[in-house]
């Protein structure tokens, strides 16, 4: 019974005391009604190079205090802006790390695999790189089988102290 007041009276302060958070972002204004950013335009040379992004800014951008466009991920056509970049630096990366990957394991199968490494086998890495090119499908199979992680601690080497 104890236990049961203690979950209502945790659950009846959690919903009581803390108050509603907004996420409407109340510090952007729209760039071109920014008096700070009217400033720096004014104060920008009158070039090709200044005149076209300010306009751009102006009347896509929404604007700080400082008067310097920012970014807020708060709107969904703001948040596919970084999405995607992020999703193909993200998969580039998996890219680069799992063909090296493929390439060491492969060369431990070779009786001198420390010369593979210094001497690139073509072959052997663009088989490699290739097989780098389905990574998030290799790396949830290995991980759906256990290939992935080491179930053993005594696998894992520890360098000397």
């Amino acid at each position: 019974m104890r236990k049961v007041l203690a979950l209502c009276f945790i659950v009846f302060i959690w919903f009581s005391v803390v108050p509603v958070a907004s996420a409407v972002n109340e510090t952007l204004v729209p760039c071109q009604n920014s008096p700070a950013f009217r400033e720096r335009m004014k104060n920008a040379p009158d070039t090709y190079y200044f005149e076209g992004p300010f306009k751009t800014y102006a009347s896509e951008l929404l604007c700080g205090d400082d008067g310097l466009p920012h970014l807020p991920l708060d709107r969904p056509s703001r948040f596919i802006d970084v999405v995607i970049p992020f999703a193909i630096f993200f998969y580039f990366a998996g890219f680069v790390g799992w063909s090296g990957r493929a390439y060491l394991q492969a060369t431990k199968k070779f009786p001198n695999p420390e010369q593979q490494e210094i001497f690139i086998n073509l072959p052997l890495a663009m088989q490699s790189l290739l097989q780098g090119l389905l990574w998030p499908l290799l790396a949830i199979k290995e991980f759906l089988s256990g290939e992935l992680t080491i179930k053993d601690d005594k696998q894992i080497p520890v360098s000397p102290r």
